[in-house]
């Protein structure tokens, strides 16, 4: 019986750290895509601002969308 607590401890302290890795992997992913859509986001802003010097794109950010023509914050 004891060494059958010791077994189950072991996988029990092995799960634990492998649960523990998976969370740092997500968040360093995460971290990675968002990374990439803000590089992305920017490179296509200056772009924009290359083709149409004239237009003021100040306003925009990752927290805009467009709608109804209006540029307006994600969350409304």
């Amino acid at each position: 019986m004891e060494r059958l607590k010791g077994e189950l401890t072991k996988k029990d302290e092995e799960l634990i750290r492998k649960d523990a890795e998976q969370v740092r992997e997500r968040e360093a992913l995460t971290g990675d895509a968002a990374n990439s859509f803000i590089a992305g986001f920017e490179d296509a802003v200056a772009q924009a601002s290359g083709f149409y010097p004239e237009m003021d794109f100040s306003q925009l950010g990752l927290g805009k969308m467009v709608v109804d023509g209006r540029l307006v914050d994600e969350k409304e």
